[in-house]
């Protein structure tokens, strides 16, 4: 498992048809997303005013809008370009694609930090397209289209989640003062 996450860290693209032509690398590649959006996740809490809350939105976030959405509009779109894979295909191949964003764990690091969640978001982004390329089974211009469309739902999603979920936690946050810890 350790040497595929760094296959996909060095931007393997044999790594992608690997996980694509290999089913049983399901348990595996999910395994990796929910460790992944995790240890991002940390990077993105700690430090902060209620690092539980955001620890747990964020791990959620990067879970069901990061990996699962992203996985199933990446195979929408990539289908309707004339892709070849499967949902479970792409999950797979976008799980081992997040690797990358364990660089975010370094984002507890003072006035730097950002520079590793940006990084691992760009790294992630660039093995996004080559996964989608090789599960896809067609060229880098439709991996590119295919992934920024999906990014593009990704960032919308979190901003909507942020502004309802950041609305109910300061209402909530009146009303159980534990969360702050």
């Amino acid at each position: 498992m350790i040497d595929r996450v760094l296959r996909a860290i060095r931007l393997d693209a044999r790594l992608f048809r690997e996980a694509a032509d290999t089913p049983r690398l399901s348990g595996e590649a999910a395994i990796i997303a929910i460790v992944v959006s995790l240890l991002a996740a940390v990077g993105s809490a700690v430090g902060t005013a209620r690092p539980v809350v955001l620890l747990l939105v964020e791990w959620a976030n990067g879970l069901v809008f990061g990996w699962l959405v992203w996985a199933l509009i990446s195979y929408l779109v990539g289908t309707v370009l004339g892709g070849k894979s499967g949902v479970g295909e792409m999950a797979r191949v976008l799980a081992y694609a997040s690797a990358p964003r364990l660089l975010s764990l370094l984002g507890v690091i003072p006035c730097v930090g950002w520079v590793f969640r940006v990084a691992g978001w760009v790294l992630s982004l660039a093995a996004g397209v080559l996964a989608i390329r090789e599960s896809m089974e067609f060229g880098t211009g439709r991996a590119v289209v295919t992934a920024v469309i999906g990014w593009l739902v990704y960032i919308a999603a979190t901003i909507t989640l942020a502004v309802v979920l950041g609305g109910a936690l300061v209402a909530l946050g009146r009303y159980l003062p534990t969360l702050n810890q």
